[in-house]
């Protein structure tokens, strides 16, 4: 599909990213799977273990591609919720799908 609508589509290689800091890009070392926040040492960057590593696999595809990185956290709207609404979703009560 990628092709068909323009778009560059490329593979990263996801190894390590759960012991690498976004924000500085220091190795933090191995983890236990119950150990759910990352935090780095060298910078002191905190957030969850999740999201540092899609931080850092973001970062590689960026950086495939040769694109500047700029991370969520330097435009200030790391932690700001966000909601994914349906496109063809309407306003009002909701039908009942029950037959009388």
């Amino acid at each position: 599909m990628c092709w068909k609508r323009g778009v560059y589509f490329a593979t990263v290689d996801p190894n390590g990213t759960s012991q690498t800091c976004p924000q500085c890009g220091a190795h933090t070392g191995k983890k236990e799977l119950s150990e759910r926040v990352h935090y780095c040492d060298e910078c002191g960057y905190v957030t969850d273990r999740d999201v540092a590593a899609a931080q850092v696999v973001m970062q590689r595809g960026l950086v495939a591609v040769g694109q500047t990185v700029i991370l969520p956290v330097e435009e200030g709207c790391l932690g700001t919720p966000m909601k994914q609404e349906n496109p063809t979703a309407r306003k009002g009560r909701p039908r009942s799908t029950r037959a009388w």
